[in-house]
């Protein structure tokens, strides 16, 4: 029974302290709001004085601008791609830029790229790795980790994001035409479209040659009504087989029409957003600047207060 008495006696002193500590904390908070209603004013100028000071440094300052770039490579560049935009970054840094006729290498600050993030793309891309790679990229794969940042598996990802940083907006356009402007790559581009105009083609005149021969069957059956039948008890005759044909010549020929779109240009564009400021600690001068000159005020009241309390002890 004693060692029951000391527990309750132990429970009913640390509620005690915390209804004394509660009791601190609201006077404390008390206080503070009181003290800020007071010198609200001062508080709302001090402010105001921030917002315009950073204001007119972050503009003073020129804040960067950002924008993203999203293409898709053709006639397999992205190796090519991305071997060019880490020149182009190495050569901003080193000063070394020199871009006439493109863009203006002197607003330009920063040129990165990264691929697009799709694991379904991956999958499909990596067919021609040795068979056993892709069960283990599959299961290693993880939307927070960098695994398929590497290089080594960029070319499995059909969109890639290009990052540009400058002092002011450029030309998006001309970065687009710097890297277009690739002999080889246009000539394999030419190649690879005119090697699918020849095969649409070549699939058309496959497709005439079919319907020609389909055009008899009717006739047959006009003949003969015992055709039809025939024709209906035989799942693998020749007339469907033809018309299997046809039907697969068709979905292929709508496949490459596709291709024929995306190979306008080595790099299919598929969107360009705006110049937006980029976040850094300039462009958040505005708001760091006011919230600095608050909490000096206030640490400067506190530490006076402090100050004169332990003054009046002595």
């Amino acid at each position: 029974m004693p060692q029951n008495n000391n527990q309750d006696i132990d429970v009913f002193d640390l509620f005690r302290g915390l209804k004394s500590q509660m009791k601190k904390l609201l006077i404390f908070g008390y206080r503070f709001v009181k003290f800020l209603l007071r010198n609200s004013l001062i508080l709302v100028a001090l402010i105001v004085l921030g917002a315009a000071v950073g204001y007119g440094l972050s503009r003073l300052f020129n804040p960067l601008k950002t924008a993203e770039i999203l293409v898709a490579p053709n006639v397999q560049s992205t190796s090519y791609l991305y071997g060019t935009i880490e020149t182009l970054d190495r050569s901003i840094s080193e000063n070394e830029a020199d871009f006439t006729g493109y863009f203006s290498a002197e607003k330009l600050k920063k040129i990165e790229i990264e691929p697009v993030e799709d694991i379904t793309s991956v999958l499909k891309n990596l067919q021609g790795f040795p068979v056993d790679i892709v069960p283990r990229i599959s299961e290693s794969y993880d939307d927070d980790s960098n695994f398929f940042e590497k290089p080594l598996y960029a070319p499995a990802y059909d969109l890639h994001k290009i990052v540009v940083v400058a002092t002011d907006t450029i030309r998006a356009q001309g970065i687009l035409d710097y890297l277009e402007a690739n002999p080889f790559l246009q000539n394999k581009r030419k190649a690879a479209y005119k090697s699918i105009e020849t095969e649409i083609q070549a699939n058309r005149f496959s497709i005439n040659q079919l319907d020609s021969i389909l055009t008899v069957v009717p006739s047959a059956v006009a003949q003969d009504h015992r055709n039809l039948a025939l024709l209906n008890s035989a799942e693998n005759n020749e007339v469907s087989a033809i018309i299997n044909s046809k039907t697969k010549l068709l979905e292929r020929n709508a496949e490459l029409v596709q291709q024929l779109e995306s190979l306008d240009a080595v790099f299919k564009v598929y969107g360009v957003s705006n110049w937006v400021d980029k976040t850094s600690l300039r462009s958040l001068l505005m708001y760091i600047i006011p919230l600095v000159l608050v909490l000096i005020f206030i640490f400067y009241h506190l530490a006076l207060r402090i100050h004169n309390r332990l003054k009046d002890q002595h």
